[in-house]
């Protein structure tokens, strides 16, 4: 398992890669901005992947955002993406000693759009 972390003031970035065989491609990504964070899962470079969803988010659209930075970069995300950033974290965890999604996320396959 590797891990590269980020870190910024309220931010942070954190990959965890799978690495079981050299093939082995699989990512989990975690953003967090203060107390707050979200999820991406790459099962291969070039995979849109699978995001996090908060299922107890009750805004009616994704027009409410919140910023996190990924790949040095600024941008907003939909609220309904963000979890608790100790949630995040758990699950991160979770991926680097299973080497499998946690199931206690709401995953969103993201090839669907």
């Amino acid at each position: 398992m590797v891990i590269n972390s980020w870190e910024n003031g309220q931010y942070k970035e954190i990959w965890v890669y799978s690495k079981e065989t050299e093939a082995d491609e699989r990512a989990l990504c975690g953003l967090i901005n203060g107390d707050w964070g979200w999820l991406n899962y790459y099962n291969e470079e070039g995979d849109a992947g699978l995001s996090s969803r908060n299922p107890n988010y009750t805004g009616a659209d994704d027009d409410e955002t919140m910023n996190f930075i990924i790949n040095g970069e600024l941008d907003p995300f939909p609220l309904s993406y963000v979890l608790p950033a100790e949630q995040v974290m758990e699950a991160l965890e979770y991926f680097d000693k299973y080497h499998k999604l946690p199931t206690f996320i709401t995953w969103h396959d993201d090839n669907f759009a």
